[in-house]
C-alpha cells in the first residue's frame, strides 16, 4: 500500500471517529472532561498524521516547515484552550472572575486555531503535495466551519439577546455542531474518498510550488 494512501487513510480514520465522537457529544448534550480530552486527542492524532505523513511525499504540506508548523498548531490548539478551561475553577456567578478567563481562553483558542488553519490550508493548495482536485477540500472546510460559528454567534448573541425564543438555541446548537463537523467527519470522510480513488500503480510525485 502506498504511503499516501496509508496517509489519507489513517487521518482520514482518525479526523472520523473525532468527529463521530463530536456528534455524540452534541446530541446527548455530553460535557464530560474524559469525552472532551478524547475528541481533542483523536483530532490531534488525525491532524499531525497528515502533517508528518507516512513519508515526505505523504505529507499534505511536503513537511515544509511553515505548513507543518501550522498543522502542529492547528492540532494542539483545542487540547491546550480545552485543558486550561478544564484546570480554571468552576465559576460561581455571573460576575465570577473565571467567566472572563474561560471566554478569554476559549476566543482565544479559537482565533488561534482559525489563523493556523487559513495558514495550512494555504500551504496545502499551493505546494502541490496533494492532487488538484482535494487540496482546496481543507480551505473549504475552514470557511464553512468559521460560517458556521459565525452563524451560530449571532444567533445566540443577538436573536436570542433580543428576545426570541428557545428555538433558536436548538438551531444554534445545530449550526454548532456543523462548525465542528465540517473539519473533522467531512473532512475525514473526503480523506477516505481520496485514498481509495488513489490508482495502486500510480507514483508519489512532489512538485514544488
Amino acid at each position: 500500500m502506498r504511503a499516501r494512501t496509508r496517509t489519507w487513510r489513517t487521518g482520514g480514520i482518525l479526523l472520523g471517529v473525532a468527529g463521530v465522537l463530536t456528534l455524540l457529544a452534541g446530541q446527548y448534550m455530553l460535557s464530560a472532561v474524559a469525552l472532551r480530552v478524547a475528541i481533542d486527542l483523536v483530532w490531534a492524532a488525525g491532524v499531525v498524521s497528515f502533517a508528518v505523513g507516512f513519508s515526505r511525499d505523504a505529507s499534505v504540506v511536503a513537511r515544509r516547515p511553515l505548513g507543518m508548523t501550522a498543522l502542529v498548531v492547528v492540532a494542539v490548539t483545542p487540547l491546550v484552550s480545552d485543558g486550561i478551561a478544564i484546570a480554571l475553577p468552576e465559576p460561581q456567578s455571573a460576575d465570577d472572575p473565571a467567566v472572563v478567563a474561560l471566554s478569554v481562553v476559549s476566543w482565544g483558542g479559537w482565533l488561534v486555531s482559525v489563523a493556523a488553519g487559513l495558514v495550512a490550508a494555504v500551504q496545502i493548495a499551493r505546494l502541490g503535495a496533494v492532487p488538484r482536485r482535494w487540496r482546496w477540500m481543507p480551505m473549504w472546510a475552514l470557511c464553512v466551519s468559521v460560517g458556521a460559528a459565525a452563524l451560530q454567534y449571532i444567533a445566540v448573541s443577538v436573536l436570542f439577546g433580543a428576545g426570541a425564543g428557545q428555538d433558536v438555541l436548538v438551531v444554534a446548537n445545530m449550526i454548532g455542531i456543523m462548525a465542528a463537523l465540517a473539519p473533522t467527519l467531512g473532512l475525514g470522510v473526503v480523506a477516505l474518498v481520496a485514498a481509495a480513488s488513489e490508482r495502486p500503480d500510480s507514483v508519489d510525485v512532489y512538485r514544488s510550488a
